[in-house]
């Protein structure tokens, strides 16, 4: 077993630790200690590290060998950690599945990702995920052998698209010890993310880079810190959950996890268990906030992170004592990739980008055209290098020769510009970027100024195609009456000529579409509205 010991320093001088090892030194060194927190049930390092392995002997038993892929399609459940680790100690690569998905999602993963067993829950929420299973077109399933269900006492199929239903306590091999074969370079875990194209692409990431980036995380956000409890609010699948826990145990901290998101519930929690950290995004604060009561204790958090939409709930939260902090990442980068810096101000809090967490960590920006490295200050596209990257898009080489660069930087799509601090800022995605007057413009300037005038709950500004050039169009979701001339007036006292919205449109609810971690707006669907309108 690789021997490390974890400090501050350790994240700088580590790049050769395989992911079973941070959960080996938990229970080396704080065998006691509390690794995870699920209801009543607190799970000590050695625990979970016995659970894993004997996971492991169990995946080894039923033919899973190095390299073949275990899909988890489950809820933040102590199974879903267990199995991770215990997939990294044999080097089988995890393959994460939205709750979320449907028959057609569902198979096009298995399909594509060659998965070798399933990992889900039956009964989880009443869902007929049996039979969304069911559903999927067998050509899907042509490498999967195995079939395990997760239960909390609600009863298992026997048999699911001709493969026999495993009861997941029956996985494991009891007092069995899979000898560790999991090394830093074999890959992990894959990661779906949405895009341009019809089918989401798999991120793939190392042992070496989940490893890496948790104990950056542990150091960077002060996990490490004596007291620490962290929380995963959003689900294990994407890469701002999965990060959670694995980082809770690289800082030697607990983590609290929970099936699914309830306002109520976390609440209580967090008083409960002094939490201490965690990272949300704009959704589940806002749920907070609707939710809090007079005895609501938020006052053990230390840090809120989150991760976009920050702005329409800034104030509300830190008038409510959640200490919010806007941080930047992506499934390519993992979750927690920068951040603003307690010092840097509270007019910076709300920028997206800030200071990467690692010290080994590269930010440019690139001319969008050119490619040309563009000095400090100038607008291109933000381009990173870091140990965090991911190492491919699993299956696709042509989309891995696009994504990176040939001296190894991660094309984010992103529109920003670097400063001479080290720091960058994020303002759109590229194709986001409005062209207004022959200037680039962020919409979230526009949307910005219109936040900030009352009633107006939720904004989103795209540009579209006109006679007089690109435009801006910004449509709303307004709590009370809504005027769009005194919206219009309030843009001209704030914003050049040449950014004002020819349109400010209300809407009841923006078109959205799911996500692993909260609903995303489809900005397609609002620039078809914004082109249907009359400019």
């Amino acid at each position: 077993m690789p021997e490390f010991t974890h400090s501050s320093s350790c994240a700088a001088n580590s790049g050769g630790i395989p992911l079973w090892a941070l959960l080996e030194a938990a229970a080396k060194t704080h065998p006691q200690a509390t690794a995870l927190i699920h209801g009543t049930r607190h799970i000590t390092s050695t625990q979970l590290r016995a659970a894993s392995t004997a996971l492991a002997a169990g995946l080894q038993a039923r033919g899973i060998q190095h390299g073949d892929r275990v899909a988890i399609w489950l809820p933040n459940v102590p199974l879903w950690v267990e199995l991770l680790f215990a997939c990294a100690r044999i080097g089988a690569p995890v393959v994460a599945l939205n709750t979320r998905f449907k028959s057609r999602e569902l198979g096009d993963i298995l399909g594509r990702s060659g998965a070798r067993m399933l990992v889900y829950w039956p009964g989880f929420r009443g869902i007929d995920f049996t039979g969304i299973l069911r559903r999927v077109d067998t050509v899907c399933l042509r490498d999967l052998r195995h079939i395990v269900g997760y239960t909390e006492g609600d009863e298992l199929p026997q048999n699911v698209c001709g493969l026999p239903v495993t009861p997941s306590h029956q996985l494991p091999v009891k007092g069995g010890d899979a000898r560790a074969v999991g090394r830093a370079d074999d890959y992990c875990v894959m990661f779906t993310t949405s895009g341009t194209t019809s089918t989401p692409k798999l991120v793939l990431h190392t042992q070496r880079s989940i490893t890496q980036h948790a104990m950056d995380t542990a150091r960077a956000l002060g996990y490490d810190a004596p007291g620490s409890v962290i929380k995963a609010v959003t689900p294990l699948c994407g890469v701002s959950g999965f990060g959670m826990p694995v980082a809770a145990i690289a800082a030697r901290a607990p983590c609290v996890i929970a099936p699914a998101f309830d306002a109520r519930g976390s609440l209580d929690q967090i008083r409960q268990h002094r939490v201490t950290h965690i990272h949300a995004n704009h959704e589940i604060i806002r749920r907070w906030l609707d939710a809090m009561n007079e005895h609501d204790d938020v006052s053990s958090l230390c840090g809120v992170n989150c991760g976009s939409g920050i702005a329409g709930v800034y104030e509300r939260a830190i008038q409510s004592g959640i200490p919010v902090r806007s941080i930047y990442g992506s499934s390519e980068l993992q979750a927690r990739f920068s951040l603003q810096r307690a010092d840097a101000g509270t007019s910076r809090w709300l920028e997206a980008g800030g200071f990467p967490m690692s010290s080994q960590a590269h930010v440019r920006a690139a001319d969008i055209e050119s490619g040309r490295i563009l000095p400090h200050g100038e607008k291109g596209e933000i381009q990173v290098r870091a140990p965090s990257r991911m190492h491919a898009y699993f299956g696709d080489a042509a989309a891995t020769a696009r994504a990176i660069t040939d001296d190894g930087y991660v094309r984010t799509g992103d529109c920003g510009y670097t400063r001479d601090d080290g720091s960058f800022v994020h303002e759109a995605r590229i194709g986001d970027v409005l062209k207004l007057s022959g200037f680039m413009v962020s919409p979230a300037e526009i949307e910005a100024v219109l936040l900030g005038c009352a009633g107006v709950a939720q904004c989103q500004v795209v540009g579209v195609p006109s006679e007089r050039g690109q435009r801006a169009v910004a449509f709303v979701r307004v709590e009370g009456e809504f005027d769009e001339a005194q919206l219009q007036r309030a843009c001209g006292e704030q914003l050049a000529r040449y950014k004002m919205p020819a349109r400010i449109v209300r809407l009841d609810a923006f078109p959205t579409t799911a996500g692993a971690n909260a609903p995303k707006i489809q900005k397609n669907k609002l620039r078809e509205m914004a082109q249907a309108l009359s400019l």
